[in-house]
């Protein structure tokens, strides 16, 4: 009792009757004690010791709340990036030489200090610099990313399956673009580092105090050499630099929107650093007729208040049957009205303010009540001084199907409601709404919830449950749906890859076409898109008697090869055709034990997949059988030379029964091809050309871009080499995780 009148705490009846936290003991922010020990003016993280170049200009990092800086960075340019990638680049062979197993010991430290005396501090200060609140980033949000960090680090000590002979990419730069959580993170640096690469981490002045903790870190208990994690602090166009640094190999970016993006990256698929998109999007929510209302009100409006940490932005839409739409509207109002809105730093706070640069949503919510429909805000409780970074909980009801809250994403705490007539209709709302990472259903009829499950296309889906990630699970949704196996592939170099040369110039910035009105090609996609759906749903054991009557039909043929074919390709062809007929049946799924119960995980096809073909590369068919067996529809653009051989593998496809549109080859003349199909919005495109075919600014609207390595596939009459099938399976597939809760921990 006396250690509760020290604390200044109520008495334990009015605890009781309240149910309030208490104060924390000693009533210290661990965050502003580490910027204080720093003088609140902070360097670069660079070869493991801190970079603070004399006389430069400074950039403020402020309070996500408030605005007020809580401390500076200097600004970072050309000549901090040459320093920190010359770090990178020099530790990189020490690194990569470690071997798997001790880099995967030296990630298990580096978890283990961001789980030890320094968790508070982290916790802290991502609260003040990224607004999350603090019961998250000291909680759910720290707990996965170290999920995320350690399944790297267990892959890479026992020696991940299927990447024997894989390489280190060298050095690979991290861009943060916009908000980013730090799961988020570390789940592109773990693979990376597992991997044997180096990290070039280039953050935003608003992000950067916990990500130079984290750089401090990495540095204590011998967890990193110096030199394998640099973070730097810079303006946005710091990141093109890069490109005079040919030994940056690799570069992902991170909360970037898409049209900045496009104005940022250069190079091709085929040749320069790769590239990778920012994941990101919102969480539709169906709430069925048998729902348990009040549990579903309870968890929407917990996401609305903290939305999921792998994609921390873009609201919620909830897609109720009408005869539960009105008394589910009812509890959102009253759980929208309950939420605490406040200092991110206060553990009592479950609103915290917008993303840093987020723009508040008032547009949008006042371009839908003018159309007609009706808005619920919560009411603002006092703020902290310079609060103007706040929006309350919002709720929009009775907007139109085509109403701007439907079609954008907007940060904040805000929800849409829309009554829909029942499942089927549910499905295809979901399924036209843009950019949704991830899916719930709301319902306690299984039979029901479960076939509605396996229609809707998003790569994540939770049945009565909201907001559970885990690595073993397929815990990445959105576009770039990801699991750990490929997860770790994006930063490695496979042995039928030639690695990318150090003295090379990164290749130049394409300029774009004009866009070409292709109105054969457009027709192409059209049939394609709509054969996937029948296609895709197909058992696997009906896709391969498809398979093999094309490739018993090829068998049939006689005569003199025509067109530029060979009888090697025919014989490779058809051993393709029925390899894959053998793969996908005996093609399945796994069951994983995860946080709350257990994820079915499997894999699904893309959907429409774009193949552009274009010289000096030959045309090599026997890929294409992988992507029809594991249920895509593919538009394949050859070269003059290899329509022919192409035109008869769909005629003999065809007549064995493959859906029309399902596989369209056109003649390519233009090495363009790449670009003009990326136009259509294929959900997957294969480049198997030249660095002219596509640049990265023509390809960043399509989900998944893959430069075809030329030695994959193998010379005709050769088989394919050690682990291509496997890396064929993934390049056609995208993982599919259904979360069934089980009462676990």
């Amino acid at each position: 009792m006396a250690a509760l009148a020290a604390l200044g705490a109520p008495p334990v009846p009015k605890i009781f009757a309240t149910m309030e936290e208490g104060p924390i003991a000693g009533g210290t922010n661990p965050g502003e004690v580490w910027l204080e020990s720093h003088g609140r003016s902070l360097g670069h993280w660079v070869d493991g010791s801190w970079l603070k170049p004399a006389g430069r200009v400074s950039l403020e990092c402020p309070e996500a709340a408030t605005g007020r800086p809580a401390a500076v960075v200097p600004v970072g340019d050309s000549s901090d990036l040459a320093v920190a990638v010359a770090a990178a680049a020099a530790a990189a062979e020490a690194w990569a030489g470690l071997g798997a197993p001790q880099r995967g010991q030296r990630l298990t430290r580096l978890a283990a200090a961001l789980e030890g005396d320094r968790r508070g501090t982290l916790g802290a200060l991502l609260a003040l610099a990224g607004g999350r609140p603090l019961c998250r980033t000291l909680g759910a949000d720290l707990d996965l990313g170290l999920r995320l960090l350690r399944a790297p680090a267990g892959g890479a000590q026992l020696g991940p399956p299927g990447l024997e002979g894989w390489t280190p990419l060298g050095v690979v730069a991290l861009v943060l673009g916009g908000p980013c959580s730090l799961p988020a993170l570390l789940w592109k640096l773990g693979p990376l580092l597992a991997m044997g690469n180096t990290a070039l981490v280039l953050s935003p002045p608003a992000a950067a105090p916990p990500l130079l903790l984290l750089g401090e870190l990495s540095g204590e208990g011998a967890a990193l050499p110096p030199g394998v994690l640099n973070v730097l602090a810079g303006p946005p166009g710091l990141c093109r630099a890069l490109r005079g640094h040919p030994e940056v190999t690799g570069v992902t970016f991170l909360g970037a929107a898409q049209e900045e993006l496009q104005a940022l990256v250069w190079g091709s698929p085929c040749r320069g650093p790769r590239l990778g998109a920012p994941q990101g999007g919102r969480v539709v929510v169906i709430v069925l007729d048998s729902a348990d209302l009040d549990s579903a009100a309870a968890a929407i409006a917990a996401t609305a208040a903290a939305p999921p940490a792998l994609f921390p932005w873009g609201g919620c839409v909830v897609l109720a049957q009408d005869s539960v739409a009105a008394a589910l509207e009812r509890r959102l109002r009253a759980r929208l009205g309950g939420l605490r809105l406040g200092d991110p730093t206060d553990p009592k706070t479950e609103v915290g303010p917008l993303p840093p640069g987020a723009r508040p949503p008032e547009e949008v919510v006042k371009e839908a009540q003018e159309e007609g429909a009706q808005v619920f805000q919560a009411p603002l409780p006092a703020l902290p001084e310079g609060g103007r970074h706040f929006y309350p909980p919002t709720l929009i009801s009775g907007a139109a199907p085509t109403s701007r809250c439907l079609r954008e994403p907007a940060p904040g705490p805000l929800l849409v409601l829309l009554p829909v007539r029942g499942p089927s209709e549910a499905v295809a709302m979901a399924s036209a709404l843009p950019q949704t990472a991830a899916a719930a259903i709301w319902a306690q009829d299984v039979t029901v919830a479960l076939d509605t499950a396996d229609r809707l296309p998003q790569g994540l889906v939770w049945l009565n449950a909201l907001d559970l990630l885990d690595p073993s699970g397929g815990c990445a949704g959105g576009a770039a749906d990801t699991d750990l196996d490929e997860a770790l592939r994006e930063f490695g170099c496979p042995p039928w890859e030639q690695p990318p040369k150090v003295d090379e110039p990164l290749s130049p910035s394409v300029t774009v076409d004009e866009p070409v009105d292709d109105p054969e090609l457009a027709q192409a996609v059209a049939a394609a898109r709509g054969a996937a759906p029948g296609w895709g749903r197909l058992p696997g054991a009906s896709r391969a008697r498809v398979l093999r009557a094309a490739s018993a039909a090829l068998g049939r043929e006689h005569g003199t090869p025509k067109d530029g074919d060979s009888g090697d390709t025919d014989r490779s062809l058809q051993g393709a055709l029925l390899r894959w007929a053998a793969h996908v049946e005996r093609a399945g799924g796994a069951v994983q034990e995860v946080p709350g119960g257990r994820a079915l995980v499997t894999r699904r096809p893309h959907g429409v997949l774009g193949v552009a073909w274009s010289r000096p590369r030959p045309l090599a068919l026997q890929l294409l059988p992988s992507a029809l067996a594991l249920g895509n529809c593919v538009v394949v653009v050859a070269p003059p030379g290899g329509v022919g051989p192409a035109q008869r593998l769909r005629k003999a496809l065809v007549a064995a029964g493959l859906p029309g549109g399902a596989l369209t080859v056109l003649p390519g003349n233009s090495r363009r091809s790449g670009c003009h199909l990326a136009r259509h919005r294929p959900d997957a495109l294969w480049l198997c050309g030249g660095a002219a075919d596509c640049d990265w600014a023509s390809a960043v609207s399509v989900p998944r871009v893959w430069g075809v390595p030329a030695g994959l596939a193998g010379a005709p009459g050769q088989d394919t080499p050690a682990g291509a099938e496997r890396e064929l399976e993934l390049r056609c597939t995208r993982p599919h995780c259904l979360w069934l809760p089980g009462g676990g921990p």
